[in-house]
């Protein structure tokens, strides 16, 4: 008996986000490749942000699902409801990476003191 991984994994809200990652990761694949391949990014760039987009779409995905099933309206409804909480939920998660990565490289950037600006501008 062959397994069907989209029913499987439609079975549950978790499931779905689990579909929506995987969908949202290759497609952050195939964009990560032509980038490695032109010189733009590194690997770990790369392997990083297929990953980061893989999360934010399964995410996004689960969200959206939960949402349109808590409306439980018509399909156009529903869909319509789908896709405005699929946007705000990958939204979300995109404004709450570029914080984290905005907060990391600040940590990681050297202070400088005072004193030392001052000697720089004489």
């Amino acid at each position: 008996m062959a397994f069907l991984l989209a029913p499987f994994l439609a079975k549950s809200l978790p499931g779905i986000g689990v579909f929506g990652g995987l969908i949202g990761g290759a497609a952050a694949m195939v964009k990560n490749v032509q980038l490695l391949r032109d010189g733009k990014v590194t690997q770990s760039e790369a392997a990083l942000d297929t990953g980061k987009e893989a999360v934010g779409a399964g995410l996004a995905t689960a969200f959206s699902a939960a949402v349109a099933g808590a409306v439980g309206s018509g399909l156009v409804v529903s869909l319509g409801v789908a896709v405005v909480a699929g946007f705000a939920g990958k939204f979300a998660w995109d404004r709450c990476t570029e914080f984290a990565e905005g907060k990391l490289a600040s940590a990681r950037a050297p202070v400088t003191t005072d004193d030392e600006l001052i000697l720089e501008a004489e």
